[in-house]
């Protein structure tokens, strides 16, 4: 019975382990592309790659709004999404130039979410980022109220 209980402890603690795994694993990988955002030879893909966790990435996304530093390449092509009939069409390109982390990771979080706040994605001000970067989070605690700790995270 001891031996039992024993294992049942130990695969307990092994799966909870697993769940702590792989949120630090996602917030990691995020924030390795953020990192690969401000060199030229990996930006583009970097962003693309952002842009593929969707949904599960905002919080992590929105965690980084405080960044600054200035991108590898200051230009940024994403899909124009368009939802006409609750259907998902794309219809070209939308194009924009962002100075800094900040302005990009904005843009991002606009094409994954359909949210926009302040319009930083070419560019702006502190103040405007500053803004924009608190809407973003105040928004991400309500939305996830599960990763408040995270949305609030930088």
């Amino acid at each position: 019975m001891k031996k039992l209980v024993l294992l049942v402890s130990v695969t307990a603690v092994l799966l909870a382990g697993c769940g702590n795994t792989k949120r630090t694993t996602l917030a990691s990988q995020i924030s390795t592309l953020v990192d690969q955002t401000t060199s030229s030879q990996t930006e583009a893909d970097a962003f693309l790659r952002l842009e593929s966790y969707g949904e599960n990435g905002v919080p992590y996304l929105v965690s980084h709004l405080g960044d600054m530093r200035p991108l590898g390449d200051k230009n940024m092509t994403l899909k124009n999404i368009v939802i006409v009939d609750s259907k998902k069409t794309e219809q070209g390109q939308r194009m924009y130039s962002p100075e800094v982390v900040h302005d990009a990771l904005a843009a991002l979080l606009n094409q994954i979410t359909g949210k926009s706040f302040e319009f930083v994605y070419n560019g702006s001000d502190p103040a405007t980022r500053a803004t924009n970067r608190k809407e973003w989070q105040d928004w991400c605690v309500k939305t996830y109220p599960d990763k408040k700790s995270i949305c609030k995270k930088g």
